[in-house]
């Protein structure tokens, strides 16, 4: 099997996952698990309100004690979108259906101007 490169592996995924949008992602509200898959400090710095922190090297090991349904509608972001994307394309390739990707990230977020929490909060 031919080694792929990182900028392979993401169109791959990108065209295995769905995006949404801010808007949609606020419309959506408590309809949605939100998964912030930056690791722990980004998260306990400033974080999406109601997200869940997941960094990328865990998912696999603890998505099943978040996510007890796998119909549930997962959303994950991370700063810009490649730790989101790959995330997402792992919880697709476990069995997650209903899958999506924060368009823009927490950067978009933020560039934005909408709501942000810190672990304190």
């Amino acid at each position: 099997m031919p080694i792929k490169t990182l900028q392979e592996l993401l169109a791959e995924a990108k065209a295995n996952v769905g995006h949404i949008s801010p808007d949609e992602l606020m419309e959506a509200g408590d309809s949605v698990i939100l998964l912030d898959v930056r690791d722990e400090p980004d998260y306990d710095e400033e974080h999406l309100p109601n997200a869940v922190s997941l960094p990328r090297g865990y998912i696999e090991l603890d998505i099943d004690e978040t996510v007890t349904d796998e119909n549930t509608h997962i959303v994950t972001y991370c700063g810009g979108g490649t730790r989101a994307t790959l995330s997402a394309h792992t919880l697709r390739n476990m069995g997650y259906e209903n899958v999506s990707v924060l368009t823009g990230g927490f950067r978009g977020w933020k560039a934005a101007e909408l709501p942000t929490e810190k672990a304190d909060d």
